[in-house]
Parts: C-alpha cells; sequence; structure tokens
C-alpha cells in the first residue's frame, strides 16, 4: 500500500476557516475520491499541537495499491480538474505545502 499525504503546513484565518474547511470537506474530497485506481481518501484535522512541532493545519492521505497506481492518478485529468478546485480556496491558506509518499505493510 502506497499513502500519498498532502500536508498543508500554516493556518486559515479564523474568518475564513469555516468557508475554507467546508470547501475541503465537500468540494474537494469528493474529486479526489474520483482519481483513477485510488482506494481511500482521508483528510486529518489537527487536535493538538505538541510544543517545538510544526504547525499542520490538515493532512490529505490517498491510499493506493502502488506507486504506479498513484502516478497514473496524478497524471490523470481528473486531478487537473482537483487542482484547479484548490486553485479557488487556496489563496485563504498562508503557509507551505507538501507531500510525503510512503509505503504501508498490511
Amino acid at each position: 500500500m502506497i499513502i500519498r499525504s498532502a500536508v498543508l503546513e500554516g493556518e486559515v484565518p479564523e474568518a475564513d476557516r469555516v468557508h475554507f474547511d467546508r470547501q475541503m470537506r465537500e468540494t474537494v474530497l469528493p474529486a479526489i475520491r474520483r482519481y483513477p485506481g485510488i482506494r481511500d481518501v482521508k483528510l486529518r484535522w489537527a487536535a493538538e499541537q505538541e510544543a517545538g512541532a510544526p504547525p499542520v493545519y490538515v493532512v490529505f492521505d490517498l491510499h493506493f495499491d502502488s506507486l504506479e497506481a498513484m502516478h497514473q492518478a496524478l497524471a490523470s485529468e481528473i486531478r487537473q480538474e482537483v487542482r484547479q478546485q484548490l486553485g479557488t480556496i487556496m489563496p485563504l491558506f498562508k503557509g507551505r505545502v507538501y507531500h510525503l509518499v510512503m509505503s504501508q505493510d498490511a
């Protein structure tokens, strides 16, 4: 199993959080579920920050059977649609986004 995590490290201004979070849950998450070959997608919100930890706001975990399946999904037309949707909401996010690709034993 391959898990590609998109980490949003930073913050959303308090006045925009409800809108931003709703868009992530109701628009972006269902769109990602349409990726070809995706097994699961989860959205994880920061519940508590330990002292010295980076300020992670939210993490998307995309689950695939293999690296090949992940690469095919990332090259798909659907991903381009998702990127366009994200482009409308991401200006509210202040910080950086990076990805981790990890393997998980069954």
